[in-house]
C-alpha cells in the first residue's frame, strides 16, 4: 500500500487532527502530532541554585602574659682532660647563678651535659633537672658542673647539645618544656668538633636546631659561650664555631681565663631572662582583620601575624602578666 502524504509543513494542528485515526495512517498521524507539538514547545532552561553568602565568623582571643618567664637552661660542659680546673671554678660559681636567675623572677630549670659524644647528651647529675624547688640546688648544681676530665678528643659540644635537645631516648624527659625560652651554655677550653655528626659546618647545622626549637615553643633560643676568646690566653686555640652561634642567636661570649666566676655566671644568669612575644590563634585571620589590645589599649603597631603557623607576633614582648586580646574576622577558607 502507497501513502501519500502533503508535501507543505503541517502547520495546521486542527486539520492534522482532523485525519483519520484507524490503521497505520492513523497512528502515525498522531505520533506525528505528538512530536512536533513536544519538540516545537518545549524549552529546557538551567538556572544555578540560590546561594546565600555565609555571615563572617568573628573570632576574638584572650591572652595573658607569663607572670614569670620560664626558661630552660643547657649547659655543655668541655669534659675532656684540661679542663678539671675550669669545671671545679665555674662549679663554685654555681650559687651565685642561681641567686641571678631567681633575682630576676626566672621559672628555670637546668640540664647538664658534656661534649663527649659517647654520652650522647644525657643530663648528667641527680635529680638530672635543677629547678628553684630542688633541694638545695646550689649544691645539686654545683655537683653536676663537674662532669669529669677523662674523655678523648673530639669535644663534639654542638653535636651532644643537638642530641639532649632531641631526647630520642627519652632520658631527658621533663627538661624542654613546650613553652619556655632556651639558652645554651657552651664551657670549653677548644673549639667545637662535631664535623663527623654535623657536616662541614657545625654552627650552621646547629642554628637550624635552634630555630626549630623557636618554631616550636614560640620563645627564643640563645646560645653562650664561656671560652677561649683570645689566642693562647689560656688555652690552645679560640672557639670560633661557639662564638659564631652565640653571636648569631644574641648571647654572650665570656672569656673562660676570668678569674671572678661569679661575675661570668651573673652575666649568663642575666641573659637567659625573656618573656614570650608569640601567641598562637586558633585560626588564620582575614587580611586587615585584626585588632589587637594590650590591657584594654589598642595596639595598632608593633606587632605581626603569622599567617603559615597562625601567632600573633610581638616586637617586643608584653610586659608580666599584660592582659592581651585580638579580635578577627576568621579567613574565608579557615571559616
Amino acid at each position: 500500500m502507497r501513502l501519500d502524504f502533503p508535501t507543505a509543513e503541517v502547520q495546521d494542528t486542527a486539520r492534522i487532527a482532523a485525519a483519520p485515526s484507524g490503521g497505520a495512517l492513523g497512528v502515525f498521524v498522531r505520533w506525528l502530532l505528538a512530536s512536533t507539538l513536544v519538540s516545537g514547545c518545549v524549552e529546557y532552561v538551567v538556572q544555578a541554585p540560590d546561594v546565600e553568602a555565609a555571615p563572617p565568623v568573628v573570632v576574638e582571643e584572650r591572652f595573658v602574659q607569663a607572670a614569670l618567664p620560664e626558661v630552660d637552661v643547657l649547659f655543655v660542659m668541655d669534659s675532656t682532660g684540661s679542663m678539671a680546673d675550669e669545671q671545679a671554678a665555674l662549679s663554685g660559681a654555681a650559687a651565685e647563678f642561681l641567686d641571678t636567675l631567681g633575682g630576676l623572677g626566672l621559672a628555670y630549670q637546668i640540664g647538664v651535659t658534656t661534649t663527649d659524644p659517647a654520652d650522647e647528651g644525657v643530663l648528667r647529675g641527680r635529680p638530672w633537672i635543677v629547678t628553684d624547688s630542688t633541694e638545695a640546688p646550689e649544691q645539686v648544681l654545683a655537683s653536676a658542673l663537674q662532669v669529669g676530665a677523662d674523655s678523648a678528643p673530639p669535644a663534639a659540644g654542638l653535636h651532644t647539645a643537638s642530641l639532649a635537645l632531641a631526647d630520642a631516648q627519652g632520658f631527658n624527659r621533663g627538661f624542654r618544656r613546650a613553652e619556655a625560652g632556651l639558652h645554651v651554655i657552651f664551657v670549653s677550653d677548644g673549639d667545637d668538633q662535631s664535623d663527623l655528626w654535623l657536616g662541614l659546618d657545625p654552627a650552621s647545622a646547629f642554628l637550624t636546631v635552634l630555630a626549630d626549637d623557636e618554631a616550636r615553643s614560640g620563645r627564643a633560643a640563645r646560645v653562650s659561650a664561656v671560652v677561649v676568646d683570645v689566642p693562647g690566653a689560656c688555652g690552645s686555640r679560640t672557639a670560633a664555631r661557639y662564638i659564631a652561634v652565640a653571636e648569631a642567636t644574641g648571647g654572650i661570649v665570656q672569656s673562660l681565663c676570668s678569674s671572678d666566676f661569679s661575675v661570668v655566671a651573673g652575666a649568663l644568669g642575666g641573659a637567659a631572662a625573656e618573656y614570650p612575644t608569640r601567641f598562637p590563634l586558633g585560626g588564620t585571620p582575614l587580611e586587615g582583620s585584626a585588632r589587637v589590645e594590650v590591657d584594654g589599649v589598642r595596639v595598632d603597631g608593633g606587632w605581626q601575624l603569622d599567617r603559615v603557623d597562625p601567632a600573633l607576633v610581638f616586637d617586643v614582648a608584653p610586659a608580666a602578666d599584660a592582659a592581651i586580646s585580638i579580635l578577627y574576622t576568621l579567613a574565608t577558607e579557615a571559616a
